[in-house]
């Protein structure tokens, strides 16, 4: 089986981090999904976000690389939504997505994300600097710096 790598932004809200609830699924994760063929893992990161939580996303910076088991990367992103609202129902394979305490998402997330969300919050400046990638009506713009 060809290795699969994914992408998943970390967002937080004052002291609330938006979170996704697959169906089926009994534990919370953080928005993301696999890296299709053509696509770079911060495309993946902004167009699973808006496939899971019906809002745009902003890229801030790369929180962390992670190896699985089965040799592929899992990137993991801070990223800015804003003042969007999170819309209500279910949207593609998601049931559920809410913003979540922090205290309350630590115990609701898997193992491997809260890592990663322990990792991304190690590093609050992350937060506050200017968007890395984000999506415009027609084309993807980037600004670095």
């Amino acid at each position: 089986m060809a290795r699969r790598d994914s992408a998943f932004a970390v967002i937080l809200r004052r002291d609330q981090v938006l979170v996704v609830k697959p169906r089926g699924q009994k534990k919370w994760a953080l928005p993301g999904g696999g890296v299709k063929p053509e696509e770079t893992p911060w495309i993946a990161a902004l167009r699973e976000v808006r496939e899971e939580t019906g809002v745009e996303a902003r890229l801030l910076a790369l929180t962390g690389m992670y190896r699985r088991r089965d040799g592929s990367l899992a990137f993991v992103f801070a990223a800015r939504v804003g003042w969007q609202k999170v819309p209500d129902g279910p949207l593609h394979e998601i049931a559920k997505r809410r913003w979540m305490p922090l205290q309350k998402a630590m115990r609701r997330l898997p193992g491997s994300s809260r890592a990663r969300l322990a990792d991304a919050l190690r590093q609050p400046s992350l937060f506050r600097s200017a968007p890395i990638a984000r999506y415009e009506r027609q084309a993807l713009r980037f600004s670095i710096g």
